[in-house]
């Protein structure tokens, strides 16, 4: 199960730091270095030449610095971004997080004859599952010299400025890449066509009304049992308190925020732990990704007509539970370079960065979104009874309709599965029709004809 840590704030004076070091380390080091008396600047001088005379006690003086109280600083800091009440928190065991969802049973007419036959025999719930593997293993590196730590020791802030070197840049580069990332994974599916797009008027002023009209009427439906606003088309749906309106800064500033938070039935300050700001949803790094993910044989940058289609997008509308984002390991590790006479500090953060196939999501864009075709391949094949068919359907599509299909057979002994597998059932005979259906617009289709030998 995933846990939050416990958020504290670094409200203590460098004094204090210097103490809280002093009562958690090894005897010796309490036996040489004094207690630091924030009204008597002359200790902090002795604590400083007592540290800097001996290698063992800067190691254990900087290595407490750095694990104890950089760990409360970057905490405290990864818990207040603007993402993080999307985030899922600490995943304390494990790589890969199964996610489940059971759809909604199916209905039966009351009939005793047909109950005399029929009592026994079993219905398999539909159960679906989708896994989140982790797959960002990154670590920030940071170098602090003898220098550096001698001239912390001159004034009482030259100790939080310390810390703040060590972690603000590891953190800075960490918070930096998560973002990104996330904006990536966002901006990726909705390319793919892969979360349901609602057209709005062209984002100005003078259309503020009726923007905020399709909003509310959007949030209004998520309320309801529907599997048109989730990837896998199971039946789900979202209360008020589990919206989440991404919002780009710009539209939010052009934005009424208190008619905006009317639309979903909140007040100005309930609204806005419902409201993420983002920097625009085309505003993305790709040159930072080429290096996140240089490696990554899964990683496509997205290109400069996608990122510019991306751009126009005001608004996205998730479920709380959209974003399957966990934090795996954060650690810092610290190394002694006695020929360089400097400490290599490494913070390695871990995580996993997945939307769920079965939470509501869907995004506002200015412009009619629609289906053009729907490719079914190979559009015809021979098969045997017990054989299994893997079909594939190419959806294109304007303003980031979705891609989706339906699968359907018209042989009643064959079957297909929600990612177009089909299976020649026992008693097959004849031919099979293989329909895929767009699920944005049932009138765009296309067929495979499996012959049965």
């Amino acid at each position: 199960m995933p846990t939050r840590p416990s958020v504290q704030n670094l409200n203590a004076t460098s004094a204090d730091v210097l103490n809280v070091i002093r009562n958690n380390a090894s005897p010796q080091y309490r036996s040489l270095v004094i207690e630091a008396d924030a009204g008597d600047a002359a200790t902090l001088k002795t604590i400083g030449n007592v540290i800097m005379s001996y290698p063992g006690l800067q190691n254990e003086f900087l290595s407490a610095l750095v694990n104890r109280i950089g760990r409360v600083m970057l905490t405290s800091k990864l818990y207040s971004s603007p993402i993080s009440i999307l985030k899922k928190g600490m995943l304390e065991f494990g790589e890969t997080v199964e996610e489940i969802c059971v759809n909604i049973a199916k209905p039966h007419e009351f009939d005793p004859e047909v109950a005399e036959t029929e009592v026994f025999k079993r219905e398999i719930p539909d159960v679906r599952t989708a896994f989140h593997i982790m797959n960002f293993t990154k670590f920030y590196k940071a170098t602090v010299s003898n220098d550096q730590l001698r001239q912390a020791f001159l004034s009482w802030s030259g100790i939080t400025e310390l810390i703040a070197g060590i972690v603000n840049q590891m953190y800075t580069a960490a918070n930096y890449d998560e973002y990104q990332t996330m904006k990536y994974l966002l901006g990726k599916i909705i390319v793919d066509g892969l979360i349901y797009a609602s057209e709005i008027d062209e984002v100005n002023a003078t259309n503020m009304k009726g923007i905020v009209s399709v909003i509310k009427g959007a949030s209004n439906n998520f309320e309801f049992l529907s599997p048109n606003y989730n990837m896998s088309g199971v039946m789900s749906y979202s209360m008020k308190n589990d919206q989440f309106l991404l919002i780009d800064s710009t539209f939010d500033a052009t934005m009424d925020v208190e008619v905006l938070a009317a639309a979903f039935n909140m007040d100005k300050a309930e609204f806005a732990g419902h409201r993420v700001l983002i920097d625009g949803f085309g505003n993305i790094d790709n040159a930072r990704l080429v290096e996140l993910f240089a490696d990554d044989e899964n990683y496509t940058a997205l290109t400069s007509e996608q990122v510019e289609a991306l751009a126009k997008i005001p608004a996205v509308l998730v479920d709380r539970n959209f974003f399957m984002m966990f934090d795996n390991f954060m650690n810092f590790t610290e190394q002694y370079n006695s020929q360089g006479l400097y400490w290599n500090y490494f913070y390695h953060t871990w995580k996993t960065f997945s939307v769920s196939p079965f939470s509501n999501a869907m995004l506002f864009v200015p412009g009619t979104p629609g289906v053009t075709s729907v490719t079914v391949s190979p559009d015809s094949a021979t098969a045997s009874v017990g054989d299994v068919v893997q079909l594939s359907a190419t959806v294109v599509t304007t303003n980031f309709a979705p891609k989706t299909v339906t699968w359907s057979s018209g042989n009643s002994n064959v079957t297909v599965d929600a990612n177009g597998k089909v299976t020649i059932g026992t008693g097959a005979s004849g031919s099979a029709v293989i329909t895929a259906t767009s699920t944005y617009d049932n009138t765009k289709n296309d067929t495979c004809t499996i012959t049965i030998s």
